[in-house]
C-alpha cells in the first residue's frame, strides 16, 4: 500500500501533538485535590457554621470526610457528592447556582458564597472521584 508523502507528513506531525494534547487535558502532572489539605478548611470556613455536629442544618454534617460523605440531601434520597461528576452533585449545584434563593452558602454577612477559585476546587475535587486523601 501507498501513503502520499502529505499523509504521512500529516501522520507524523499529528501523534506527538495528540500525545501533548491528551496529557495537557488529563491534567498529567498536576497533584490531586486534597480533602483535608484543601476541601475541608473550605467547608469548615464556609459551611459548618450550619452544618457542624452542634448545629445540623438538613441532617447534613460537614466536620470530616466521614460525616459530610454519610450526609444526604434533605430528601435524604441523594449523596450530597456524585464522585466524578461534579454537574450531579447537589453540593456543586447549589454552591455554583446564580439564583441566591437556591445558592449554598447563603449570602449573609457572616458567610458569602464560595468564589470562583474554591468553586474551582470543588469542581476538581469531585471530577477526581471525590477522594479523601
Amino acid at each position: 500500500m501507498r501513503i502520499a508523502s502529505g499523509t504521512l507528513l500529516v501522520l507524523l506531525f499529528s501523534l506527538p501533538l495528540a500525545g501533548l494534547l491528551s496529557g495537557a487535558l488529563s491534567g498529567c502532572g498536576k497533584k490531586p485535590v486534597s480533602f483535608k489539605e484543601q476541601i475541608q478548611p473550605v467547608l469548615n470556613a464556609r459551611c459548618t457554621r450550619c452544618h457542624g455536629n452542634d448545629v445540623a442544618r438538613g441532617k447534613i454534617v460537614m466536620t470530616s470526610y466521614a460525616a459530610f460523605m454519610g450526609s444526604h440531601t434533605v430528601s435524604g434520597k441523594e449523596p450530597l457528592v456524585k464522585p466524578g461528576d461534579p454537574y450531579q452533585s447537589r453540593l456543586y449545584i447549589l454552591c455554583s447556582t446564580n439564583q441566591p434563593h437556591f445558592r449554598m452558602p447563603p449570602d449573609t454577612s457572616a458567610v458569602t458564597p464560595l468564589p470562583p477559585e474554591e468553586l474551582d476546587l470543588l469542581r476538581h475535587w469531585i471530577t477526581e472521584g471525590a477522594k479523601d486523601n
